[in-house]
């Protein structure tokens, strides 16, 4: 790559760019014609405002002196400016410094007619954002309503091909600019409707006032607001609005910009699919983890709770074993006592006896018989003290 030998000032190139179009025989000084934006008159009297056309905008500045003499201008006015191209340094920025101009009276009418007609609707509601319907969010069927050889329908099927393969587009060719444009306008909008599709784009490309004047008739507006599908517009550029624009159920800068906003991107839309099915298929791990743990923790609490009953009741039986073993009547004859009997039934009380009873005595290892010889009821137990 080439490197400058010299190395300038930013005040020197600014200088040399000015020098040039200052000696430039067409830049030096001409007409440019375009409509009026960002007007400002100065408080010091100077007037300050763009020129645009669909494509470009310049900035243009006219002294005092020269404003006295000119006509008021307004955004919107259509004029012919004249004067020299200039750039102004501190913005390193050019600027048309106007000398004169001259306002297109038949664009000027057009643009009162415009202004009039939107304070009308306006007044009667057609603006307000309540009255919007919304679009669907997947239509099934959409029309267009653009010329058929313009480049407005080639950029919104090339779009919706792009962004959106399902659906039906249907395309209802229209006059877009001069005489008959408006009521064609009106029976492709009414055609549309018919056809019972989901939303209607009504789109052209750019151009002037004149160009997309169909667009600002009261008929064309009045049958956006009767449609009984929402209607989509998208005319002109970014700078560019018409009636139709302020009626339509949601306006769009551009054909195109109309095209992405009717559809989604089904492609974006189905890698968020996506991403919404790993995240959930993550959460409902997360979940049977969790549930997983809860059912072992209680599986856990619940065979401690069953081994604590266990154990409890391994220790009452211990203990009723240790009771029975201790009313076991043959320990108590290996400790050394003895059972009497009379007819197989046990005596608990001397007093039950007679003298010439027969008894048996049973002890630990052997029985004896006897008989009573001697009575004593109230006799004191042998080991009492």
């Amino acid at each position: 790559m080439r490197t400058p030998e010299n190395t300038y000032t930013v005040t020197q190139v600014t200088g040399y760019l000015k020098q040039l179009i200052q000696t430039d025989p067409v830049l030096g000084y001409l007409r440019v014609r375009g409509e009026v934006s960002n007007v400002t008159y100065h408080s010091s009297g100077h007037l300050y405002f763009s020129l645009k056309d669909p494509q470009s905008q310049l900035s243009c500045v006219m002294w005092r002196s020269q404003v006295q003499r000119a006509d008021r201008i307004e955004t919107g006015d259509q004029i012919e400016a004249w004067g020299r191209l200039d750039i102004y340094p501190p913005r390193g920025s050019y600027q048309l410094v106007v000398d004169g101009l001259k306002k297109d009276r038949e664009e000027g009418a057009l643009y009162q007619r415009f202004v009039a007609l939107k304070a009308k609707l306006e007044r009667e509601g057609l603006f307000a954002q309540a009255r919007k319907r919304p679009l669907p969010a997947y239509p099934e069927t959409l029309a267009v309503v653009t010329s058929p050889t313009g480049a407005a329908i080639r950029d919104v099927l090339r779009t919706l091909r792009r962004r959106y393969d399902r659906g039906q587009v249907l395309v209802i060719p229209t006059l877009v600019q001069g005489a008959g444009a408006a009521d064609a306008i009106v029976q492709s909008l009414q055609a549309a409707a018919a056809a019972a599709v989901d939303v209607i784009l009504l789109v052209r490309g750019g151009g002037s006032m004149e160009d997309l004047w169909s667009f600002n008739e009261e008929s064309v507006a009045r049958a956006i607001v009767d449609s009984p599908v929402p209607v989509v517009s998208g005319i002109g550029h970014e700078t560019d609005f018409t009636i139709a624009d302020f009626v339509a159920d949601l306006r769009a800068s551009t054909p195109t910009a109309a095209a992405e906003q009717v559809v989604p991107d089904l492609s974006a839309v189905r890698s968020q699919l996506n991403d919404y099915t790993r995240q959930f298929r993550r959460e409902l791990q997360r979940y049977i983890e969790f549930k997983r743990q809860v059912v072992d923790d209680y599986e856990g609490r619940l065979h401690q709770a069953w081994k604590q009953a266990l154990q409890q009741r391994r220790h009452e039986l211990d203990m009723l074993e240790t009771q029975l073993r201790g009313m076991d009547i043959t320990r108590l004859l290996e400790r050394g006592y003895s059972l009497t009997l009379r007819e197989g039934r046990i005596l608990r009380d001397s007093r039950d006896l007679r003298r010439g009873d027969e008894i048996e005595t049973v002890f630990a290892r052997g029985r004896i018989a006897s008989v009573v010889s001697r009575e004593d009821p109230e006799g004191q137990p042998p080991f009492a003290s």
